[in-house]
């Protein structure tokens, strides 16, 4: 059997020990308390953008943001648990993938932070 305490990476890097369950669970709940308003706006934003009658309900602008939508509502539920994981096993390749859908999901909060606020003067 192999110890699990002298793992090494697949590209040689040394690994760091995991830190507890509860960090990582914190940090995942703490993304999920950033995300989930502006997913739920966001959400609400391209629902009333693709049913509005007033154009056609199949035009390339409205499907092109219905996959958008989607794309970024994914990284928006994917992000808060790849944090968390990114946070309990310290590996490079985890804090990538929480990077790569977290960045996205930054931008919409920050989009949706900014139309509220615009929204208010």
């Amino acid at each position: 059997m192999t110890d699990a305490s002298s793992r090494s990476s697949a590209h040689g890097e040394e690994l760091l020990p995991p830190r507890s369950q509860l960090v990582g669970t914190l940090a995942s709940l703490g993304g999920w308390v950033v995300v989930i308003v502006p997913m739920i706006v966001m959400a609400l934003i391209i629902f009333s953008a693709v049913t509005n009658p007033d154009g056609g309900m199949a035009t390339v602008g409205k499907v092109a943001l219905i996959f958008l939508g989607a794309a970024l509502l994914f990284c928006m539920i994917a992000a808060p648990h790849l944090l968390g994981q990114a946070v309990i096993h310290r590996e490079r390749a985890m804090w990538r993938a929480a990077a790569i859908t977290g960045i996205p999901t930054a931008a919409v909060v920050l989009y949706v932070v900014f139309r509220w606020l615009s929204n208010l003067g």
